[in-house]
């Protein structure tokens, strides 16, 4: 399974030194939801990594994509260089729920 990531220059670029050798550079939402249709299409992705500002263009997508019974890929929203768009990222979040209240942080 193969992971990749959909965002902006600088979020691939830092996917890319983070070691995420796929990646799909977007200038605007709609391209990122063109790449995740394409994307959510590869069963040959496992993880896809795709900044938070495109949230709201994409959720259609991740909402058809829940309904199915597909495991793969998992679709994780990261926040871009700049921080999360709206409070707490994603992932934060749930390694909040997870490890509880009493995460650093």
């Amino acid at each position: 399974m193969r992971i990749i990531a959909i965002g902006d220059r600088a979020t691939t670029l830092l996917c890319r030194l983070a070691g995420v050798e796929d990646v799909i550079r977007c200038e605007d939402g709609e391209e990122a939801k063109e790449a995740l249709r394409e994307a959510l299409e590869d069963d040959t992705i496992g993880i896809i990594l795709i900044l938070d500002r495109y949230q709201e263009e994409i959720l259609p997508l991740l909402s058809d994509h829940g309904r199915s019974q597909a495991v793969y890929p998992a679709v994780i929203a990261i926040p871009g260089p700049e921080g999360p768009v709206k409070g707490e990222d994603a992932v934060t979040a749930a390694i909040r729920r997870v490890a509880g209240k009493g995460m650093p942080g």
